[in-house]
């Protein structure tokens, strides 16, 4: 892992980027600050001018990681707004942001603090913004075409588990496809999607 030289700008992401790329090398557990400030070439006591401790900085890298996968839900959803295939291109962003990305798809859902609320009033944006923002999308679909919602609580949810389960499918190491994912996500969403 070569060091990164930090220069002056945002400290608290290089640091949190820095943190990224160690944990990915080297794992969580060996994992310290003094470490990463030396990476970032800062003094050790720099990194706690942003964070109290080691779990801090955790749960400040698991943000980021979360905050970067909503940014990419809420561009498709700008982007495909008014398309009839938005939930599908939709899922197929959420599959295909831990295929391009899979130490995140492990390191945020193997985490105990990771809150995942199914219901239809999820708004806890705070909590978990990617579910909330998948849930929030597909139930504005599917109160549009006027689903009772208890139907359209089942929807979500079996909708969040296919993206949810092909997102752990293709982040596994030893799984062999014979096609492209990027090609054929959208494809295997839409042939067992859940039809208005």
């Amino acid at each position: 892992m070569k060091e990164k030289s930090y220069h002056h700008g945002d400290l608290r992401r290089a640091l949190i980027e820095t943190g990224i790329d160690f944990i990915k090398e080297k794992g969580e557990e060996a994992l310290s600050l003094r470490k990463i400030a030396e990476m970032c070439g800062v003094s050790n006591a720099a990194p706690y001018a942003h964070f109290k401790n080691k779990d801090e900085f955790i749960a400040a890298v698991q943000r980021y990681v979360m905050d970067l996968f909503a940014a990419a839900l809420e561009k498709t959803i700008a982007e495909y707004k008014d398309s009839l295939s938005l939930l599908p291109i939709l899922g197929k962003t959420y599959v295909m942001y831990f295929y391009q990305n899979p130490f995140y798809y492990d390191f945020l859902f193997s985490r105990k603090n990771i809150s995942i609320k199914l219901s239809l009033d999820n708004t806890d944006i705070e909590e978990n913004p990617p579910l909330a923002i998948l849930q929030k999308t597909a139930a504005s679909v599917f109160r549009k075409v006027k689903l009772p919602e208890k139907v359209i609580q089942d929807k979500m949810i079996a909708m969040w588990a296919l993206v949810h389960g092909l997102a752990a499918i293709v982040t596994m190491p030893n799984i062999e496809f014979d096609d492209n994912w990027e090609k054929r996500i959208e494809e295997i969403i839409k042939s067992i999607s859940i039809p208005y």
